[in-house]
C-alpha cells in the first residue's frame, strides 16, 4: 500500500515535471505505513484479521520504525506541508477512532467509506505534494485531482466486493446496495469519466493520453475480474499494484515519446 502511494506521488511529479522532491515521497511512504497499520490493526479482533495476531510484534516494530522515519522526513519538509496534510491525517484518525454518537467512526457511517479513502489519497498524492512543490494549483492540477479521486474510488471497489462477506450490512457499501454486477458497471462508468477528463487538460501530450488509456484498460480488467471469492493476493497484491503499473507505464511512455 505504501509503495502504491509513493508511486502515485511520483506520477504527480512526473506529470507536472516536478524535480528534486524525493523527500516528500519518503515522507508519504513512511506515513502511509503508519496510517495503514493504525487503520487496519486497530480492529485486529475482528474475525477477518484474527489470523494476523501472530505477526503483531513484527508489525509493531515496522510501524515504530516507520513512525521515526515519518518524523524525520516530516522535519525536512516545510511547515506549510504539514499544515496541508493535517486535514487528511484527521480524516484517517476519524476513520478509525469512534468519536461520534453510538461509538461510531467515519468508517461505520453508511455509504461514505470509499469516498473518504478517495479524498484522502487524492489529497496525499496530488494536492499536498503540488502545494509542497509549486505553492499553487492551476486548471490541469484540478483535473488531476478529480481524476485521482475517481481512480482511487474505482480501485477500492474490488476490495468492497471481496469484503461483502465480512462487512456489516449497516456500512451500506456500494456492492451491498446495488450488487456485484452493478458495482462493476458503476466502476466502468467512473473509469470512462476518468479517461475523458484527460481531454480537458490545457497541456495534453501523447504520453498523458497513452498512459491514461492503458491504466484505464488495466483497471477495467481487474474490476471485471473481481469476485466475492478470490485468491488471497488478488486485491492485496495485484489490485494494489495498479498504481505501480501506472508509474511504470508513464516512465515507459515518457522514454519513448519524450
Amino acid at each position: 500500500m505504501a509503495l502504491a502511494v509513493a508511486a502515485l506521488v511520483k506520477i504527480t511529479f512526473l506529470k507536472f515535471e516536478i524535480l528534486g522532491a524525493n523527500t516528500y515521497i519518503y515522507f508519504s511512504f513512511a506515513g502511509t505505513i503508519v496510517a495503514y497499520n493504525f487503520v487496519k490493526y486497530a480492529t485486529i479482533s475482528k474475525l477477518y484479521h484474527r489470523r494476523l495476531t501472530k505477526s503483531m510484534t513484527g508489525i509493531k516494530v515496522l510501524t515504530g520504525i516507520s513512525a521515526i522515519a515519518f518524523a524525520y522526513f516530516g522535519y525536512q519538509v516545510s511547515f506549510d506541508t504539514i499544515v496541508y496534510m493535517l486535514p487528511f491525517v484527521l480524516l484517517t484518525i476519524l476513520y478509525t477512532v469512534p468519536i461520534f454518537p453510538n461509538k461510531k467512526n467515519l468508517r461505520s457511517v453508511a455509504g461514505i467509506k470509499i469516498f473518504i479513502i478517495g479524498a484522502t489519497w487524492m489529497g496525499i498524492t496530488v494536492l499536498v505534494p503540488v502545494l509542497y512543490t509549486e505553492g499553487s494549483i492551476d486548471f490541469d492540477m484540478i483535473i488531476e485531482m478529480v481524476q485521482r479521486f475517481l481512480f482511487i474510488v474505482v480501485i477500492m471497489l474490488p476490495f468492497e466486493i471481496r469484503d461483502l462477506q465480512f462487512d456489516d450490512k449497516e456500512l451500506e457499501t456500494i456492492p451491498q446496495k446495488i450488487g456485484v454486477t452493478r458495482t462493476k458497471v458503476f466502476g466502468s462508468i467512473v473509469l470512462v469519466v476518468f479517461l475523458l477528463l484527460t481531454a480537458f487538460r490545457v497541456e495534453l501530450t501523447s504520453t498523458e493520453i497513452l498512459s491514461t488509456v492503458f491504466v484505464t484498460i488495466i483497471t477495467l480488467l481487474f474490476l471485471w475480474g473481481t469476485d466475492k471469492k478470490q485468491s488471497e493476493y488478488f486485491c492485496s497484491f495485484w489490485v494494489e499494484s495498479i498504481p505501480i503499473i501506472w508509474l511504470l507505464l508513464l516512465v515507459l511512455m515518457q522514454s519513448l515519446f519524450g
